[in-house]
């Protein structure tokens, strides 16, 4: 019989109801696709994207299942090769949520510049963080303001 090498990660898990947000993170290993304990619509284990992180006051690195959210951010931030996530410094932010009917905590771990938000059809995304006030997008808070003359008020 023949055998293939497993390369699941071995170690422990994070809680991501044990963190507190705002806290900071590293990602110390390459993300990797493994099994996870969900079935797809034909019975077949869904995969899950896991790396080895490392949290601000946690003596050692946790698994961690990076959800599509993060690592859209990730590939945003640092490209498209896992291997470049590692080393920088990522705040953390959990939200609590119901997936099918059961509490949750959502771990999200968002780059410097960027943020966590909301697209237009409710989902959390990762985005650059883009201030009104930054002249690199085109200008100030004020310039979106329209000067309204007090004479032309018809009343």
């Amino acid at each position: 019989m023949k055998y293939q090498k497993s390369s699941q990660v071995t170690g422990a898990w994070v809680k991501a109801g044990e963190l507190k947000n705002g806290i900071k993170a590293k990602i110390v290993s390459a993300t990797a696709p493994q099994p996870s304990q969900f079935l797809d619509q034909k019975g077949n284990p869904k995969t899950q994207d896991v790396a080895k992180v490392r949290f601000e006051s946690q003596p050692e690195a946790m698994n961690v299942s990076l959800n599509r959210a993060t690592i859209n951010g990730l590939v945003d931030a640092f490209g498209d090769d896992s291997k470049d996530w590692q080393g920088h410094f990522l705040r953390v932010e959990t939200e609590k949520m119901r997936v099918a009917g059961k509490a949750v905590v959502a771990l999200y771990l968002i780059p410097d510049g960027y943020i966590k938000t909301d697209d237009q059809n409710g989902y959390a995304i990762i985005v650059k963080d883009q201030p009104q006030n930054d002249p690199e997008i085109g200008g100030h808070i004020e310039d979106d303001i329209p000067v309204i003359n007090p004479e032309d008020i018809p009343f």
